[in-house]
């Protein structure tokens, strides 16, 4: 016995050193794990180092350029109340404004920063979900961190994903999809760990934090507590599914369903099932069955765009579907109901492919089932279900190639990703300005109206009126009930002279869409040039009456009441455009020139001296308020302000003469 023992000493003695080589190979692999990251955010800020140029576009210019509830970061009540479903993403789009105004490559910036967490988080998940308990006994986590790695590049570098980058009003997208992540990332987390009540208890509140500010991004985060389910369904849980009210987690799980529930009713109406009328160049109305069953075939062009990601378009002429057997529609829907027999099939062998077909339903099902939207297909839709596409994929490889065929199988990785890679970068440069944009929408969408409306918004925003009215001819000849095409085409015959006609397509607008805002306010302009100014003041009253905050209406009526001599009224129009939009240069200009009329010089000077804080290079503002204050006598002012406006304008002849008149009065007084 004695001898046996003394053979089992050297073991113990031994037994220390087995413990050594894993601390090492846990630091190995914390630098492994980083190179990694760096390798994935390198790879995104490469492809997408061409977009931080690229222009705004479409739903930009009302959610950013000409939206003056974001001009006042300090003002919440104002941006919170502006999109009440999304307050979060306009936070940021205030944030954006507050330090750099319109600059739209910090608004690049931070699309890209999020689309780089975005991408982190997807590795992290995908770490998770190969670290749960159901895979514990799987061959495949040998290599999780190789297929964490190429998930996450599949996910940075599809260029499907530009709609949610480099379009920067979709940040809501990838917004909502960085909470969706990071929320069910810190739940998992929480749910692996084996550290204490209070460590867990922070893990879950950071992820109801996550999950609350996910919903109050976008709207599809309310499948939420539907992907908590699904993944322990998946992942977490390995014994026969049973409901235990004492456990804790059943409780939380409970709580989110129950907070959905209240939620929504809360935050939406029944009105979001009203069938939506023709808009946006589309002749057809939308109601929730038509809009389900075009979503059979939308979500197969979600998945081709997916595998084959070629003929990207912004906005698809996508046939709307009324009959359940049509061909396309019911083809289409059979090939989705296969999908989900396959994920149920593959339940127990191929977990993970059953996970990421549930997953790609499930993130879609918001805008992707009966509740209609005005556009059936839209890329952006795709951000966050694409992580259980990237993930069937990157584990797909593995499992049929890499312990055969491994660096085949890394062949095949770096192709897709670098083929990705590629169209990315590409599919940025068609987003560098409205013209490239809008070009390529009408090449690959001939026969809808709206991309043809859109280039003619950019073919006028560059002057050439002539290829900006055809564009809005085209489009009435394929949609002639569109008011949108004669409202445009009314500003470029207006560009052009040509009143009369501008009138006339105004008008037109207006018979089609009695509360079109925009054709009232350009055919009060019209008027204007016409000098037809009670008229001009009857429709830009009608514009305000439909929005009360039209600062540029307000304005445009203000000078049409001192032409008509009515001074207060002018006065009282500029002030309400101040009270909109406190920034608005011309709108202070004017009103000092009313006071000025009216000989409230003081005012005047106050007025033309906001203007000049807003715009320090303000020519006309300095010599107005140097005729203010040669009107108070104040010769040594208003010398100072005619040698400013000269400084920035030395062609200001009338600087000139009222200076020297000034030196001369200035003169006088001294002698």
């Amino acid at each position: 016995m004695k001898k046996e023992l003394l053979k089992k000493r050297p073991l113990k003695k031994d037994h220390p050193k087995q413990y050594q080589k894993p601390k090492k190979q846990v630091k190995k692999n914390k630098y492994s794990d980083l190179v990694g990251l760096v390798i994935i955010i390198l790879l995104g800020i490469i492809i997408y180092s061409n977009s931080f140029n690229c222009s705004f576009h479409f739903d930009d210019v009302p959610r950013i350029i000409d939206n003056t509830n974001i001009r006042n970061l300090a003002d919440v009540k104002t941006w919170w109340n502006y999109y009440p479903t999304r307050p979060i993403g306009i936070f940021t789009f205030a944030l954006n404004y507050h330090f750099n105004q319109l600059d739209v490559r910090y608004y690049h910036l931070v699309n890209l920063m999020i689309h780089l967490i975005n991408a982190c988080l997807v590795w992290w998940l995908t770490l998770l979900i190969f670290s749960s308990p159901a895979l514990k006994d799987n061959p495949i986590i040998r290599q999780k961190k190789v297929i964490a790695f190429f998930t996450a590049l599949l996910f940075v570098s599809h260029p499907l994903a530009t709609q949610s980058v480099t379009y920067i009003v979709q940040r809501f997208t990838s917004m909502v999809t960085m909470f969706y992540l990071l929320a069910l990332a810190l739940y998992v987390t929480a749910r692996l760990s084996d550290t204490g009540i209070k460590s867990k208890s922070l893990l879950f509140a950071g992820s109801l934090l996550s999950a609350v500010l996910a919903m109050l991004t976008k709207e599809n985060a309310f499948t939420l507590p539907f992907a908590i389910v699904l993944f322990e369904i998946f992942f977490l849980r390995t014994k026969k599914l049973s409901i235990n009210f004492k456990d804790y987690r059943v409780i939380l799980l409970m709580a989110s369903f129950l907070s959905v529930i209240i939620i929504i009713p809360l935050m939406f109406s029944l009105t979001i099932f009203k069938p939506i009328p023709p808009s946006n160049g589309n002749a057809y109305t939308i109601t929730p069955l038509n809009y389900l069953f075009t979503q059979f075939s939308v979500i197969v062009k979600y998945i081709q765009l997916l595998f084959l990601p070629i003929n990207q378009n912004v906005d698809y002429d996508f046939p709307i579907s009324n009959n359940f057997f049509a061909i396309r529609t019911l083809l289409s829907f059979l090939l989705l109901l296969s999908l989900v027999i396959l994920a149920i099939f593959f339940f127990k062998r191929y977990r993970i492919i059953s996970f990421g077909i549930f997953w790609f339903f499930l993130t879609l099902s918001i805008e992707s089932s009966f509740i209609p939207i005005g556009d059936v297909i839209f890329e952006h839709r795709t951000y966050l279900p694409s992580f259980g596409f990237f993930l069937i994929l990157s584990s797909g490889i593995y499992i049929l190639l890499w312990d055969k065929y491994k660096y085949f199988a890394i062949s095949i990785f770096v192709i897709i990703i670098g083929s990705n890679s590629v169209l990315t970068y590409e599919r940025n440069k068609v987003w560098k300005d409205n013209l490239t944009l809008w070009s390529d929408n009408v090449s690959k969408s001939p026969n809808k109206a709206g991309p043809i409306i859109n280039r003619g918004v950019a073919y006028g925003n560059l002057g050439q009126w002539d290829k900006s009215i055809a564009d809005y001819s085209r489009a009435i000849g394929i949609n002639p009930k569109y008011a949108k095409s004669y409202s445009n085409r009314g500003i470029n015959y207006a560009n052009l002279g040509q009143w009369d006609k501008s009138i006339a397509d105004c008008s037109k607008a207006i018979e089609i869409d009695p509360k079109y805002i925009d054709a009232y306010y350009n055919r009060g302009v019209a008027y204007s040039n016409l000098g037809n100014r009670d008229k001009a003041i009857s429709d830009y009253s009608k514009a305000i009456g439909i929005d009360p905050k039209y600062a540029i209406a307000y304005y445009n009526r203000g000078i049409d009441y001192w032409n008509l001599g009515q001074w207060d009224k002018s006065i009282a129009d500029y002030s309400r455009v101040i009270e909109i939009d406190p920034k608005y240069t011309y709108a202070y200009y004017n009103r000092g020139i009313d006071y000025g009329t009216l000989g409230q010089w003081d005012k005047a000077i106050a007025d033309y001296s906001r203007a000049i804080g807003i715009d320090p290079k303000y020519a006309s503002a300095y010599y107005n308020r140097a005729v203010a204050y040669d009107n108070l006598g104040q010769w040594d002012k208003a010398e100072a302000d005619y040698s400013r406006a000269i400084g920035i304008d030395p062609k200001y002849t009338d600087a000139y003469n009222n200076r020297c008149i000034a030196l001369r009065k200035l003169g006088n007084e001294k002698r």
